[in-house]
């Protein structure tokens, strides 16, 4: 793991070779100066991802951090929202009494939904910019987090599939990731959700910033491809990401205690490997950065 200094205190060591470096020489506790936001802004632009180890911060000082870098989402599903910040989205598995959640509950069953390849809010007109995810009880078995690079995802494919996709628009939706769950689909009531019609975005994408090329995939709200015969734009589609999913694009993070990763929702997507959700703890808080603009066609 190479280190090396990016502003007078900050420390960056990659974590991976295309996705994923660690962060020191940062309390995120306390207010931060702006030259302070503009390198770790550089470093999470390079990197796509930045761990910054031991952060264990209050949920005010979380909310605080990410609104260094922009405003922030309302998450559209009540039941997770934090009952004290409604800033928090409350990635867990344990309510807000400190009781687990029984599987079978809708809570539960829509928050499963994360253990599928996404990229958060794809489902908005605007998608978030990015995430701030705080480990406050983490797993020792599961419950890993992977991450993949979609500008190198891109950058591999053929020039003859990268011709194909360039005008491709897809239909994504948030009741989509409902239909999902076995569970929530038989269920009468699916929960409360804000209303969020479905949207369409390019399937490959400018990032505002870095002006490269990527893929814009989120699995669990991608419904079809604008104008294509269903089976033949699912098949493109789950080819599209399996070849996004490959390891080598791929960051793997183990959770330790307090742990906070700030990722780019413009450039990457997650996942979230299984856990014993029935008997281990795992407590995760969010902040979500609103995006600034419609994501950018590729194609003029």
């Amino acid at each position: 793991m190479t280190s090396q200094p990016i502003s007078q205190d900050l420390i960056v060591s990659k974590r991976h070779p295309l996705i994923g470096a660690e962060i020191r020489g940062v309390d995120l506790s306390s207010l931060i100066s702006d030259e302070m936001v503009d390198a770790i802004h550089d470093a999470w632009m390079e990197h796509l991802l930045l761990i910054f180890p031991g952060q264990d911060i209050s949920d005010e000082a979380h909310i605080g951090f990410g609104r260094r870098f922009g405003d922030l989402e309302i998450h559209p599903s009540l039941a997770h929202r934090s009952s004290s910040n409604k800033e928090i989205y409350r990635v867990s598995n344990v309510d807000e009494n400190d009781q687990l959640i029984p599987p079978k509950e809708t809570s539960w069953q829509y928050l499963s939904q994360s253990w599928r390849w996404h990229t958060d809010s794809s489902f908005r007109e605007v998608p978030s910019k990015g995430s701030i995810f705080h480990g406050i009880e983490t797993t020792n078995s599961g419950g890993d987090t992977l991450f993949a690079n979609m500008y190198a995802a891109y950058d591999a494919l053929d020039d003859s599939i990268k011709e194909q996709i360039e005008h491709l628009k897809v239909i994504h939706d948030h009741d989509y990731t409902l239909s999902l769950s076995p569970e929530l689909a038989k269920k009468q009531d699916k929960g409360s959700y804000d209303v969020l019609p479905p949207v369409e975005h390019p399937l490959v994408q400018i990032h505002p910033v870095t002006k490269r090329r990527c893929l814009l995939l989120s699995p669990h709200t991608m419904v079809n491809i604008v104008g294509m015969d269903k089976a033949a734009g699912r098949a493109l589609l789950d080819t599209l990401i399996a070849h996004a999913c490959n390891e080598r694009f791929v960051y793997r993070h183990v959770w330790a205690q307090h742990d906070i990763i700030m990722w780019d929702n413009r450039c990457t997507m997650h996942s979230v490997e299984p856990f014993d959700n029935v008997n281990i703890r795992r407590v995760m808080h969010r902040v979500t950065l609103a995006g600034e603009n419609k994501p950018i066609a590729a194609a003029a």
